[in-house]
């Protein structure tokens, strides 16, 4: 009976380090001209919809521990996103390529 408690402790104790790991991974994954405001909820909400489409063959138990985690990781996703927001404007307006000239702009002046 111990040794359960002590399991759940450290699950929940890793749910709440990964939280808003959705937010940070679709930062990190988005290419400049699909870049969004709010991309961790966006994530979360797709990660959520693949659990349920039923293409993945995890047991269920899986599928509930990935969906309990989506969810919980929900909340602190909109508290990044909402401080990232200006961040992502920006990077919406002034893309990371934006002052560089392509190869195809030096050849022809």
């Amino acid at each position: 009976m111990k040794s359960d408690i002590g399991r759940w402790i450290v699950l929940v104790f890793m749910s709440f380090l990964i939280s808003s790991c959705s937010s940070i991974r679709a930062r990190t994954e988005t290419p400049d001209k699909e870049w969004t405001v709010y991309p961790g909820i966006r994530q979360d909400i797709k990660d959520t919809g693949g659990v349920f489409s039923g293409k993945s063959s995890d047991p269920g138990w899986v599928k509930g521990l990935i969906t309990t985690i989506l969810i919980v990781d929900l909340p602190f996703s909109a508290a990044f996103d909402t401080i990232a927001m200006p961040y992502d404007l920006y990077r919406i307006y002034v893309p990371k390529n934006a002052g560089e000239k392509t190869s195809s702009d030096r050849d022809n002046p």
